[in-house]
């Protein structure tokens, strides 16, 4: 089957993915309907992984909880590998405790399972604003819109399957480095995404690894069907990305030549 992202670089079209969402400009100038983006995402971002040479991570699901020898409260959100399957997770200090008396419970005592609190100050807050998400109404709400990360795709650095938290961020491969690979001019190194300060030791004081951050990690070439034997063994609460319902001939039911006969410039 031909690359779809190649044959949307040949009509004339930009193809990116900034802030780990797609990104498509048709040529034509006409809108490309939400439907056939919905349907075509993951097989588009798949095709510029691989080419570009980097992987990507999906969010899945989280789960709190408390951690380590000193039982630090956290939370622990999981994501899948978009080329190997590999399951990685990142874990980001929170309080799990009420704040202040209410009906349904007093100050200090356990919230709800799977409800948490973060400050502004937090890594977790600033990693959520560099997703470009919508903010909750309340920083205790973020239990309610996690399912929001599931849209963007996570790139960082990676040691024994666990997250560097300073360095996860969304993913960003600009259209000219899209159309350079795509086009057969590699470039004779893989790229990592920013935020990589391998060799250096960031100083931050959320629940710390054992090891130094290894860096984005390339597309594997051996030992890819081992990916993924490692699953955090949490109870979490997970969400699945949305799938459109269908109407009558919709976008997602057409194939991509007639798809891009629809749309194509005049």
């Amino acid at each position: 089957m031909e690359c779809l992202a190649t044959k949307l670089l040949r009509r004339g079209d930009m193809v990116s993915i900034e802030r780990g969402q797609l990104a498509i400009q048709p040529a034509s100038g006409k809108p490309v309907p939400p439907e056939w983006i919905s349907t075509n995402r993951a097989r588009i971002c798949r095709e510029v992984l691989m080419s570009v040479g980097l992987d990507a991570f999906e969010y899945v699901g989280y789960s709190t909880g408390h951690y380590g020898k000193t039982r630090s409260a956290g939370i622990t959100l999981q994501f899948v590998s978009v080329l190997s399957g590999q399951s990685v997770y990142a874990v980001f200090n929170a309080d799990l405790t009420r704040q202040r008396n209410t009906a349904t419970g007093k100050a200090g005592a356990l919230l709800p399972k799977g409800q948490f609190r973060i400050g502004k100050r937090s890594n977790f807050y600033r990693f959520w604003l560099s997703a470009g998400l919508q903010m909750p109404d309340r920083l205790q709400r973020f239990y309610k819109c996690m399912g929001k990360l599931s849209t963007v795709l996570m790139a960082g650095a990676v040691s024994n399957d666990r997250f560097d938290v300073q360095t996860l961020q969304p993913l960003t491969i600009s259209a000219d480095e899209v159309s350079r690979a795509l086009s057969g001019h590699k470039e004779g190194t893989t790229k990592a995404q920013g935020g990589h300060k391998e060799g250096t030791k960031s100083g931050h004081k959320e629940l710390a690894t054992d090891h130094e951050p290894q860096g984005l990690q390339p597309i594997p070439t051996t030992g890819a069907s081992n990916y993924g034997n490692k699953v955090i063994r949490e109870e979490g609460y997970k969400t699945f990305p949305y799938t459109p319902i269908d109407t009558h001939k919709p976008p997602q039911d057409q194939s991509v030549d007639e798809w891009l006969e629809a749309y194509s410039s005049t």
